[in-house]
């Protein structure tokens, strides 16, 4: 009898004790919305996992590892054993598509246990979608050579991505159908994919890659996406220290799925408080928009970016609001540079502009050289401070010494805005990698180029479906404007004025580029004219986004954007060859207020608006919107003194 009561006593006293004791076949951690929910599990030895949103499998079961000193430490295992779930909310600004972000996840840690070094996976859930990494084991240095990480999409889902042609972000945007995948093709994230039978979208990327290698994709079958590390064979990570965040965001539509973005900032460190007092809106931290010489053809035609043409600049970024006015290659060739771009610098001051530099990584400064604990790079940074600029524009990281998205440009980037901060100088990096939550944990990554832009001839199509890829991303510097009347039009890639000015707000970049010069934009943009008033506008960064719903990628791309009390409507026709008609744009963000708009929308001619206003409009008040051949559409919406409360 003594005997039986001990094993009773033992009993309860194990029915009271955590879960994580027990070793487990599978591990089950769910959203604080229970709409999420993500499975960790044992299938012949290989670790998988499986996500499921809204009671459907939106990621069926696909492999979890990564490859340590030759062994993939997802192989091998024998057990589970998670630790505490617990639950975890934060709230923080940023400037982008949106301004206060609220971060809510349950997060559990998982060790699989194998006879060789055990493998720890970070787990969270969020309401959007979920994100894990995995954490390297040891002590020392590992040498890493890749992941076994896999995503399995469910038959028939579409997926669009970007192809690699020059090893950068430069490609053309495409789409394959899960079933039917091009096997051995290598594509760039994000990805987007459309889940067949409308059950929603999945956005799968990284976020926190630093010190890591950058993650691409490999269509290992027809049916299945690996990771694929492009740029690094092998790379060496601290033992104890974590991976990059693999993201996968779900949604029911695209307006959800493009919510679920934020998992990349809320996965991403919060800010260093010594370098960014209060975060994002330290006061140093500007967003803005910016004139920008570099592709005005009128520029070009008067010899370039001399002192007197940037003057030109400035006075019309003054006449415009515009906060910035970008300095383009060509000032390091000025005598005597750095007392030149300090003179430009106070002429800016002295009409409210600020002034920021471009500068190539692989000229002879080797600004990108670690040596010397990059002596080269903090004395020119130390020239920009000490002339005035407020921010710089580097540009071809993927010339040498930096090779991709590889560890040399994952480790050199945050240098950048460390030892920018530290001088209080904002930082876009061009010719670049997709974002990955920089925004939020250094705040002066102001803006990013990872696309093929207007610059370089971007097709409307592409331009319907990048808007969405790099808004899983993050912010994305399109560069748009090109209003050439007649004079290198192939630059707007068959697109009209009006898609033009509609990029402005489909794509969010805090610091906003417009390709436009003073004699263009007095052609475009005549004093007192409608298109004017929304020109000079249409902010940087925004209060609230929404995705429309008559959006499709590949045929549209539309996005309402709030900035105080205002809405910004932006659509695109991603079709070159045809009109696009959309019949019933329902306006449900305007809720019970009263508005007048101004509308901005496609002339007879690819180079001309047609504009109009309405003293009343409301929620119940859908748009009809009629779009040229590669077209655009744009609405101002602001709330009347009669507006409901």
């Amino acid at each position: 009898m003594k005997i039986k009561r001990q094993h009773l006593l033992a009993l309860a006293l194990l029915a009271g004790m955590p879960s994580s004791i027990f070793a487990k076949e599978s591990v089950t951690l769910t959203s604080p919305d229970q709409r999420v929910t993500a499975k960790v599990s044992i299938l012949n030895k290989e670790l998988v996992y499986q996500l499921n949103f809204a009671g459907k499998t939106v990621l069926e079961a696909a492999r979890l590892g990564v490859t340590v000193d030759g062994v993939d430490l997802g192989s091998g295992v024998k057990n589970l054993k998670p630790g505490k779930i617990t639950e975890h909310k934060d709230s923080y600004h940023l400037n982008g598509a949106e301004s206060q972000l609220t971060s809510h996840d349950n997060r559990v840690t998982i060790t699989a246990e194998r006879d060789g070094d055990p493998l720890k996976i970070e787990l969270r859930a969020f309401n959007g979608g979920i994100g894990y990494r995995y954490v390297i084991p040891g002590n020392t240095a590992r040498k890493i050579t890749g992941e076994a990480t896999a995503w399995k999409l469910p038959a028939q889902s579409k997926v669009w991505f970007r192809t690699n042609i020059h090893g950068d972000y430069d490609g053309r945007a495409e789409n394959a159908t899960i079933g039917s995948l091009p096997v051995g093709k290598e594509v760039v994230g994000p990805l987007l994919a459309e889940l067949p039978s409308g059950q929603g979208y999945v956005g799968i990327t990284e976020a926190d890659p630093w010190n890591y290698s950058g993650l691409s994709f490999k269509f290992a079958t027809a049916e299945t996406i690996d990771a694929m590390f492009k740029f690094d064979s092998e790379w060496t990570v601290n033992g104890g220290s974590p991976t990059a965040w693999r993201v996968a965001m779900v949604g029911a539509d695209l307006n959800s799925v493009m919510q679920g973005s934020q998992l990349v900032t809320h996965l991403s460190p919060a800010p260093d408080q010594k370098l960014y007092p209060q975060g994002s809106q330290t006061s140093w931290i500007k967003p803005g928009r910016s004139a920008w010489s570099w592709l005005d053809p009128n520029a070009r035609a008067r010899g370039g970016i001399t002192m007197e043409h940037q003057k030109r600049f400035i006075d019309m970024a003054a006449q415009l609001g515009f906060e910035y006015n970008t300095v383009d290659d060509g000032w390091e060739m000025w005598p005597d540079k750095w007392k030149s771009l300090a003179e430009l610098a106070a002429y800016a001051k002295s009409k409210n502009v600020k002034l920021v530099a471009w500068k190539d990584t692989a000229d002879s400064d080797h600004v990108p050289d670690p040596t010397d604990n990059y002596a080269n790079l903090r004395r020119f940074l130390d020239n920009c401070r000490d002339a005035g600029l407020a921010g710089i524009k580097i540009d071809f990281l993927w010339g040498n010494p930096l090779i991709g998205e590889g560890t040399k440009t994952l480790t050199y980037m945050p240098v950048v805005y460390r030892l920018c901060a530290e001088r209080q100088l904002t930082v876009n990096f061009h010719g670049s990698v997709k974002p990955t939550g920089q925004a939020r944990t250094w705040p002066n990554a102001i803006t990013q180029e990872p696309v093929l832009g207007t610059e370089a001839g971007s097709s409307p199509a592409d331009a319907s479906i990048v808007a969405f890829l790099c808004g899983l991303a993050g912010y994305c510097d399109y560069t748009p404007g090109i209003f050439a009347a007649g004079e290198k039009p192939e630059l707007r890639g068959k697109s009209t004025w009006a898609h033009q000015l509609a990029l402005g707000i489909v794509f969010c970049s805090p610091a906003l580029h417009w390709a436009n010069g003073p004699e263009l934009t007095a052609v475009a943009f005549p004093e007192g004219s409608l298109q004017r008033e929304v020109y000079q506008s249409i902010p940087a960064s925004w209060d609230e986004s929404i995705v429309l719903d008559s959006s499709k990628p590949g045929s549209s791309a539309g996005f309402a954007r709030r900035k105080g009390n205002d809405w910004f409507v932006g659509i695109i026709n991603g079709n070159e060859n045809e009109p696009l008609t959309l019949d019933k744009v329902s306006l449900p963000f305007l809720g019970n207020k009263n508005y007048s708009s101004i509308w901005i929308a496609d002339g007879t001619k690819p180079d001309e608006f047609t504009t109009g206003k309405s003293a009343s409009v409301s929620a119940v008040t859908p748009l009809s919107v009629k779009m040229a051949p590669g077209g655009g559409y744009v609405a101002v919406f602001r709330a009347t003194s009669n507006s409901n409360n």
